[in-house]
């Protein structure tokens, strides 16, 4: 009885965890270039300048230029106002440096790695939502 009693209750964790793993998201994050991630290392973060993500003249996200004195740096972060889609947010020098430095993820929200830079340095940010096929975009330079 013992025994039927541990299968049973390995057999249940085993579905559950079947189950974890077949709700996870199929689109995988992408981040490329930067100094690290702004979550983890850039605190008290606040945004420069902002832009609305426009599909024919409505607001379905927007992009932020965001910036932390704490890790004397700059990201984007793209947020979309009509669900989980594909995102991309691009953070780059302007003029531009060489350096790539985004992030791709489907999710309501994302940011891209942030960039250490001088606080006179102009940068450019860029977000991106896909739906339904189209791609629809903002940018910022300051």
């Amino acid at each position: 009885m013992r025994t039927g009693n541990l299968v049973n209750i390995v057999s249940a964790v085993a579905v559950a965890m079947a189950g974890l793993i077949v709700t996870t998201g199929t689109a995988a994050a992408t981040d490329v270039g930067g100094d690290g991630n702004p979550a983890n290392v850039c605190p008290n973060g606040y945004t420069v300048a902002s832009a609305p993500i426009l599909r024919n003249g409505q607001t379905i996200g927007l992009v932020e230029m965001r910036w932390s004195w704490t890790c004397g740096g700059n990201w984007t972060r793209t947020t979309s106002y009509i669900g989980a889609r594909q995102l991309q947010s691009m953070i780059d020098t302007n003029p531009w440096d060489g350096r790539e430095t985004w992030a791709d993820d489907y999710a309501t929200q994302n940011w891209s790695p942030f960039r250490r830079v001088a606080p006179s340095q102009g940068m450019c940010s860029n977000g991106f939502i896909e739906d339904g096929g189209a791609l629809y975009h903002a940018s910022i330079c300051a």
